[in-house]
């Protein structure tokens, strides 16, 4: 296992990520919302997200980056190919100032639509459709629920949950899944670490983990789906057009693969999934929990559990900050941006424009509302198909845990990960299934997680 990057040494990076963390307080305490964003010290950064929202576009200047919570900039934004993930030169942004932030997701624009044409239901990296990755989800679910005590830690159920069910899906061998689900947690703080300073332990345990999941996932064996030629390592054979990612014939056959696209195809697929996965289960049902009656409708009518996704996504989506690049010069809401600017986009305020120009309280968490989102994909990462799967993994353990689990309520307050502006992560999340009397404990995700709370 790697435990620190091939041309640096821990202190040199310990000094950096100081430093950076520094310039963020400082920042912040000049007044800088933007800074006390990342600084990712309070459960609820909305009041600072709503004074980077004042303006359509907000210049950090000690930060060195702009930022709209603006529906039609952000929009803009992230649907431009002007602006990409990565700078000209192929980094990411502040890559010297926040490193060891795991290279799972760093990949440019040609190299993300060959990984996301891999990366769909039945392709050569998901093992099953949409239909039976539901199946999996939904025997999972039922599972871990089997026995669990009457108070639990959701957290700690979602985590187990979306390891289990990308395990199954990239096809990891059983043997191997026990440390996939290890890995895959510890490279959990990827997407925040990309913006916010992690501590030097966790940032180590990052590029570990990163690396162990890349090995786990080179050694897992191409679906029976591809032939022994479409497993090899030639170049990936232009799409029927003549240019563009691969794409399988009409018979449903790929063309060659190299193993490194489809290790790299998995390796974002999993960790562009399972913290944000996590983070939508949590954060729907800690918003029907928190609204009387919320969740008794949803037993009521399952079919509402999409519904109800959909309106997390737009009022807690789980990525709440999307980092982009521009890839030339550029205006962007009167403002000239020369090449390589950093922009962020906050995604809550942006999922909330729309509707504030009809709705009398556009922030009302409203499942049966009108939903009218800033993009497609509303907080959700946009890699190797990341997106769909969350949302369909989260939307079918939602409708299982509101049919098994008809009492549910908060046995407690719960914990956000510091440091982590992007998901705003939960630790700890107790809840508890008993309608009164005394409650049976089971402290097992407590004491599991206790250690990983300090950060």
């Amino acid at each position: 296992m790697i435990t620190v990057p091939p041309d640096g040494d821990p202190a040199t990076w310990a000094r950096r990520l100081q430093l950076t963390r520094a310039a963020q307080w400082f920042a912040g305490n000049h007044g800088d919302p933007y800074a006390l964003i990342l600084r990712a010290e309070t459960d609820d950064p909305t009041p600072y997200e709503q004074r980077v929202a004042a303006q359509p576009l907000f210049r950090s200047e000690q930060l060195d980056t702009w930022v709209t919570g603006d529906a039609a900039l952000a929009r803009e934004v992230l649907t431009d190919d002007r602006f990409g993930w990565l700078t000209r030169a192929g980094q990411r942004p502040a890559e010297r100032t926040l490193p060891l932030a795991g290279p799972a997701l760093d990949h440019g624009p040609e190299a993300r639509r060959r990984l996301d044409a891999l990366a769909g239901f039945g392709g050569p990296v998901l093992r099953a459709d949409a239909v039976g990755a539901r199946t999996r989800v939904v025997e999972t679910t039922e599972a871990l629920l089997d026995g669990i005590g009457e108070r639990f830690d959701l957290a700690v159920l979602a985590r187990r949950l979306v390891a289990a069910v990308l395990a199954d899906l990239l096809g990891v061998p059983a043997a191997r899944r026990g440390r996939f689900a290890e890995a895959l947690a510890a490279a959990g703080r990827t997407l925040d670490s990309r913006l916010c300073p992690q501590t030097v332990a966790t940032a180590l345990a990052t590029v570990a983990a990163t690396a162990e999941l890349t090995d786990l996932l080179g050694e897992v064996p191409p679906p029976p789906s591809l032939s022994p030629s479409a497993a090899g390592s030639g170049p990936p054979r232009p799409s029927a057009a003549g240019s563009g990612p691969p794409r399988p014939s009409a018979a449903g056959s790929w063309p060659p693969l190299p193993a490194d696209d489809r290790t790299a195809a998995a390796l974002a697929l999993a960790v562009g999934t399972a913290e944000p996965a996590i983070t939508l289960l949590c954060n729907a049902v800690g918003a029907l929990l928190d609204r009387p009656g919320q969740w008794a409708l949803l037993g009521g009518d399952l079919d509402r559990s999409a519904a109800v996704v959909e309106e997390t996504l737009r009022c807690f989506p789980p990525v709440r900050l999307e980092s982009r690049v521009a890839q030339q010069d550029v205006t962007l809401g009167g403002q000239f941006l020369p090449a390589d600017s950093h922009l962020v986009v906050l995604v809550a305020m942006a999922n909330r424009g729309p509707r504030a120009a009809t709705a009398p309280n556009p922030d009302a968490f409203d499942p049966g509302g009108s939903r009218v989102p800033a993009r497609d994909v509303v907080g959700l990462p946009e890699l190797a198909g990341a997106g769909p799967l969350i949302r369909l993994v989260v939307t079918t353990a939602l409708r299982t845990l509101a049919e098994a689990l008809p009492t549910l309520r908060r046995a407690s307050g719960g914990v956000r990960w510091r440091r982590s502006p992007v998901l705003l992560g939960h630790a700890r999340f107790p809840v508890t299934r008993a309608e009164s009397g005394e409650q049976r404990s089971d402290d097992r995700p407590a004491r599991e997680e206790a250690t990983r709370c300090a950060s």
